[in-house]
């Protein structure tokens, strides 16, 4: 790529505030707006940069693949002249904003990701710092999260250089992270730094045309450190200017994850492409590089949900031969384990599945459905039919829980929706396990519905749940159990309507065509002159009737959840929880809590 070239001509949405003459003046500053990871954050993120526009800047917005609904708002916001919108082509993260350069016409360019949030006067502090000090980088005060979460990313960055045999060693370290903004943010004092990052960072046009565009060498990290190092050998400073404050909003309940940020998230992240990043920032300095990216990135790919089936083995393509009497799917928990180690899943999968079989085990009791199976049977073959079809693993744990905030199932016990009901359920099966199972009961008590007119834009938890909701209702109609649990063939085909979709944008195309057969057999034995036993009338009738003594209105509920809360209770770590916690974790599974 060959060093940014100044335009001459002025794009709408780049003119700034009139002199006290009339005519227009040129904006010092190119806010360049770049993709970074997800485009669930987007909207916000743009309506931030809007809001905050007391000083005058060209906004620049570089567009990768936006779904619907934000390309929507870039196009309305580019028709007021608010903006001026590009189409950025495929690349890495320099290789676009090298791109991006060569609109710039301002004296500096300020590049600013799209999952970011700004504060008053973030801008125009940055461009006074560069003004006043002649800097070659102006950086913010980078916060991470929500604003109201006061957390610290950075307050400046530290290169730790030392000799070792002759060799230079190099790390990295970002000041104050995690710490409360509040606390500490009127005794920071801006200056010289070592490095910012490419969340929010300034830069000098004139360097930039000195030293050569950015390294496209990098792919997805070190890019910020050596962009600083560059500019310091040309003689140029690196300053940290905390007065402007800006936040990098990682995904969160809030703001999820949608399904169109999977593939770009794949493509951002990888271990390969960080660990050749740290090769070439050591060779191209001469020096040896401390830096492990594991951790950051294993919690950095370890925060995108997965939805899409993992396998398409053996086992479902057996299940492609459907028939509600004979099927592929196990009802007892030693042969849901059997069935997952025969799909390759490991030792401490297995742990976290019997973990959380425990808690619904402890949660439903013996309770029997209007089928007259156990619940415990149903959940069980509703996890099987997820192994089946190659489901992520945290799906699978899931559907044994999926009933687990629902207050109309057979079983009659849940846990209400509270927060602190919530925080104690996390504690035992882990937040996205707990996630799938609220998001689940929020879709069961919305009712079913016509599929969303755009399914790419579904938040991926929504998206596991109609998932886990296909499987349920595949067990449903195994031995055509459905038919004795009062659940019409309508409400069947409404839930095929409505989560099928997703399911299939999901990848599980096999499972919603079974589930429509399964539906389909269903009909076919209730039809006049049907051969199958198992639909008569007469056995219908008989296995609807309850008996008027239950078993478990016999038994002692006091006791059994007495019983309950104890051991529930007894399975929580002995650090890292509340005693508070576990004082309400005794109430909330008290006979009044569970029902």
């Amino acid at each position: 790529m060959n060093a940014p070239v100044r335009r001459t001509d002025v794009q709408h949405g780049d003119v700034g505030q009139a002199s006290p003459g009339g005519s227009p003046v040129l904006p010092l500053v190119t806010v360049v707006v770049v993709f970074r990871e997800r485009h669930s954050f987007a909207s916000r993120s743009l309506r931030s940069l809007l809001e905050h526009r007391d000083y005058p800047f060209a906004l620049h917005y570089h567009d990768s693949q936006s779904p619907p609904s934000v390309r929507r708002e870039l196009e309305a916001a580019e028709a007021r002249g608010e903006l001026t919108l590009f189409t950025a082509g495929n690349g890495t993260p320099n290789q676009l904003r090298n791109q991006a350069l060569q609109a710039v016409t301002t004296k500096y360019v300020c590049f600013i990701d799209n999952d970011v949030l700004v504060t008053k006067g973030w801008i125009e502090t940055l461009v006074a710092t560069a003004e006043r000090t002649g800097a070659g980088i102006v950086f913010p005060l980078y916060l991470m999260g929500e604003l109201s979460e006061d957390r610290i990313h950075m307050a400046g960055g530290k290169n730790h250089l030392s000799e070792n045999d002759g060799q230079i060693e190099y790390n990295e370290e970002h000041l104050f992270a995690n710490a409360p903004a509040s606390r500490i943010v009127g005794t920071l004092q801006g200056g010289d730094s070592d490095f910012g990052e490419f969340h929010c960072m300034l830069l000098s046009m004139k360097m930039l045309q000195e030293v050569g565009p950015l390294d496209e060498a990098y792919l997805q990290v070190n890019e910020h450190i050596d962009i600083a190092m560059v500019a310091r050998q040309a003689n140029y400073r690196v300053i940290f200017e905390p007065k402007s404050v800006v936040s990098y909003v990682y995904a969160n309940a809030q703001s999820p994850y949608w399904l169109c940020d999977i593939e770009p998230f794949r493509s951002r992240w990888s271990h390969e492409q960080a660990a050749r990043d740290v090769a070439y920032l050591s060779s191209k300095w001469k020096l040896r590089s401390l830096q492990s990216m594991t951790s950051f990135l294993n919690r950095q790919i370890g925060s995108m949900e997965l939805v899409h089936p993992r396998t398409q083995g053996p086992a479902a393509a057996a299940a492609e031969a459907v028939d509600n009497h004979a099927y592929p799917y196990v009802h007892s928990f030693p042969l849901l384990v059997r069935q997952c180690l025969a799909q390759g899943h490991s030792r401490k999968e297995i742990a976290e599945l019997n973990r959380v079989f425990d808690v619904a085990a402890e949660l439903h009791g013996g309770s029997f459905r209007g089928s007259k199976k156990t619940f415990q049977e149903h959940v069980v073959r509703v996890a099987s039919v997820l192994v089946v079809h190659g489901a992520p693993f945290d799906l699978v744990k899931a559907s044994l829980l999926h009933a687990a905030y629902m207050a109309n199932t057979s079983s009659g016990r849940h846990l209400a929706p509270t927060e602190r009901n919530r925080a104690l359920l996390r504690e035992l099966v882990g937040r996205k396990v707990e996630a799938i199972a609220h998001a689940y009961a929020a879709a069961s008590a919305a009712g079913t519905r016509e599929a969303p007119p755009v399914i790419e834009e579904m938040p991926i938890v929504s998206a596991q749940a109609s998932v886990v909701r296909i499987a349920n209702d595949i067990e449903d109609l195994l031995d055509h159990a459905a038919l004795l649990e009062r659940k019409s063939l309508q409400h069947f085909a409404r839930v095929h309507a409505s989560h099928g979709p997703v399911a299939e944008a999901c990848g599980y195309k096999a499972m919603v065509a079974e589930f429509a057969e399964r539906i389909r057999l269903a009909e076919a034995a209730l039809a006049p002159g049907s051969q199958d036993p198992a639909a008569e009338a007469w056995l219908i009738k008989l296995l609807r009737e309850r008996s008027p003594y239950p078993l478990l209105e016999s038994h002692s509920l006091a006791t059994r959840s007495r019983r309950l809360a104890a051991r529930v209770v007894r399975k929580l770590p002995r650090q890292g929880i509340p005693l508070q916690l576990k004082i309400a974790a005794r109430k909330v599974l008290s006979p009044f809590g569970l029902v």
